[in-house]
């Protein structure tokens, strides 16, 4: 399961839908999924890696996902692999591979050649059965396959073929997660109940098995008999995902429930990946490069951990094009970005407290 992209929408309109007296405030994101349902098709662009750029060891924390614009009418969202070196200069080369979990083919074919090349690959997968990621059948029915296939791009569990020999699961279990979340938060108990129920509620509609989650498959699904709806709900896609700077679970100006979900979603199972990771360091003969592959959400977290409990600084860095859209090709006028770019710097600033 890989929910942590889309979680600030999801868990805000599902709260919303389900306490509407106690959500009158305008939350994060809110209206941004309102767009993706009402409204979006692009021209795909090839996703070739950019040349590798070597970076200095002292720089600082940088977002995984990056807006860019290769040419005028087009718009792309771009993720990051970066590359750390242990400060010793003896031990394994680490690489934060962060992922978008919905994208187009060429993303995850160069996605697979880039984890191919590493040694060895800990990677997300909530509830993962034997250990192991595989595309179930039943995955057609979630809303992040929906979302995808409507988008006309392909789903990460779809996409990338995990079961390989150099593949280690990393993560929590569900189960772990409910007990994690049922803890007290920083302001007592109640954060921690009113997060496993924003958890729950977040599964059911993420496996489209609420009455919200059948409401956005509708929706979902709707958008893809359009060309120009398709495109629309890609161009807003980009723009919030490229505008999320910062940690994740350190957002503002959310309710105390979805707060600690998200610090459980994203800080708890990153401690998981480091002790995995610090596991394999301290082996005799440790491969000679890991790729931690989560999604780009949990990947800011993750390098401060990388980088003040194991002693790695920054090497190099790629970016992959992970979607794009043609926006004259699909009629796309600039008052229409223009709208699009408005509403999502509202969102975008409703985050703040």
């Amino acid at each position: 399961m890989s929910v942590d992209s889309l979680l600030p929408v999801t868990a805000a309109a599902t709260r919303a839908v389900a306490h509407p007296q106690g959500y009158d405030r305008p939350k994060p994101l809110l209206l941004v999924l309102g767009l993706m349902l009402l409204l979006l098709q692009g021209c795909s662009t090839s996703s070739r890696p950019v040349r590798e750029q070597r970076l200095p060891s002292q720089t600082p924390s940088s977002p995984y996902l990056r807006v860019s614009r290769p040419q005028t009418n087009v718009i792309a969202l771009q993720v990051a692999l970066r590359r750390f070196v242990p400060e010793t200069g003896h031990g394994p080369a680490v690489w934060l591979v962060a992922a978008s979990h919905i994208g187009e083919t060429n993303y995850f074919a160069a996605l697979q050649a880039e984890l191919e090349r590493a040694g060895m690959v800990l990677f997300e997968g909530v509830g993962a059965k034997d250990k192991k990621v595989r595309f179930d059948p039943e995955e057609q029915g979630s809303v992040q396959y929906t979302f995808a296939t409507s988008l006309g791009l392909r789903f990460q569990l779809e996409a990338i073929e995990y079961d390989r020999p150099h593949f280690k699961n990393s993560d929590l279990t569900i189960s772990q997660l409910h007990r994690l979340m049922l803890q007290d938060g920083p302001a007592g108990g109640a954060d921690g109940g009113d997060a496993n129920e924003e958890f729950t509620q977040l599964l059911a509609v993420m496996e489209g098995s609420s009455l919200v989650g059948a409401l956005v498959q509708v929706g979902l699904k709707f958008i893809g008999f359009s060309p120009k709806l398709r495109a629309m709900t890609k161009t807003v896609l980009i723009e919030t995902l490229g505008g999320l700077d910062g940690d994740l679970a350190q957002i503002k100006g959310l309710p105390p429930g979805i707060e600690r979900l998200l610090t459980v979603i994203i800080q708890e199972r990153n401690k998981v990946v480091l002790s995995d990771l610090a596991s394999e360091l301290r082996s005799p003969h440790p491969p000679a490069s890991i790729a931690i592959f989560y999604g780009a959400g949990h990947m800011l977290d993750l390098e401060n951990r990388l980088r003040s409990q194991l002693a790695y600084r920054p090497s190099s860095e790629r970016w992959l094009t992970a979607l794009s859209v043609d926006t004259s090709a699909a009629g796309l006028s600039p008052a229409d970005l223009e709208t699009m770019r408005s509403l999502v710097r509202w969102q975008l600033e409703s985050l703040q407290p």
